[in-house]
């Protein structure tokens, strides 16, 4: 059994995708809910309903810090895939369709089929080669996407008629500047960084197959760990917090041990350019066998 255990900063893109299939047009699914805002100790998340009956989805996108990425999570017995890794096709509004790659799993007692992606931009933004070079979203952008439409690979095409996006997604900045409040962080200070918390090393040299939890090994278990380390204003570690977690969650607490131990950075560097403490986020995929 071959085991990998990959950092991924951007985990929800991939360059390479089986054709989608293409079909007579998408599935209108109207929006069955009002946005609801869940203020989370680590998080912050939008979700709303459409759609009824079968076809019914709940549509969630969270965030752990401000920013333009969230996670975009997709619920709904429509959602169902066999395998864990499932190539997606979303569409934000006017932009054009992005090819994204999503997590595929099942929650609760009913084992409601969900589909996870990370680091996605709400005008479907995505340069795996030229990551630092981002175009500004503004509330103009946000007001023009009405609609989202996904398809997975071998599924039909839905679109969620969500409205206009820029009230939502502006309830969103002010639960994730209160967020980093509570973790102790000014939110001004994090807006007008000149330079943010970075690995001194590479995080692909953090954790090695070695580390691989024998038991999850054998029987085959893969993970997905969102992890938020504090560093201080010399570059030291000075905790680590588990964000997300996928199940089975032997991955998480075992995640934290080893970066604790091994992670090591430059600090953050204020306005002025001082050092000052803040903090680093990114994403841990344990995989037992075979390509997620």
């Amino acid at each position: 059994m071959r085991s990998i255990i990959a950092f991924a900063v951007a985990i929800g893109l991939c360059g390479s995708f089986p054709a989608l299939a293409k079909d007579s047009g998408p599935i209108l699914l109207p929006k069955t809910s009002k946005w609801e805002m869940k203020y989370n100790p680590d998080s912050c998340q939008l979700l709303a309903s459409f759609g009824s009956g079968e076809q019914r989805v709940i549509f969630a996108l969270t965030r752990e810090q401000p920013g333009d990425s969230f996670d975009l999570e997709l619920f709904g017995k429509v959602l169902d895939y066999t395998g864990i890794g499932v190539p997606m096709e979303v569409t934000f509004g006017p932009s054009p369709p992005t090819r994204l790659n999503g997590v595929a799993m099942t929650t609760g007692k009913e084992k409601l089929a969900v589909i996870r992606i990370t680091n996605v931009r709400i005008d479907g933004w995505h340069d795996v080669k030229n990551p630092e070079i981002r175009p500004t979203i503004t509330q103009e952008t946000e007001a023009a996407v009405t609609s989202i439409t996904f398809k997975k690979a071998g599924g039909k095409q839905y679109r969620l008629e969500t409205g206009s996006m820029m009230a939502p997604l502006t309830a969103m900045r002010t639960c994730t500047s209160d967020l980093i409040k509570t973790w102790g962080y000014d939110p001004a200070v994090e807006d007008s960084l000149s330079k943010h918390a970075q690995p001194a090393s590479s995080p692909g040299n953090w954790l090695g197959t070695n580390d691989y939890p024998q038991a999850s090994w054998t029987q085959g278990h893969n993970g997905l760990v969102r992890f938020r380390i504090d560093v201080d204003p010399s570059g030291q570690s000075t905790g680590c917090r588990v964000l997300y977690r996928t199940n089975p969650d032997e991955f998480a607490d075992l995640s934290c041990k080893l970066l604790m131990k091994r992670a090591r950075f430059t600090p953050a560097l204020d306005a002025a350019g001082k050092p000052v403490k803040s903090f680093y986020i990114n994403n841990i995929r344990w995989v037992a066998d075979g390509e997620w």
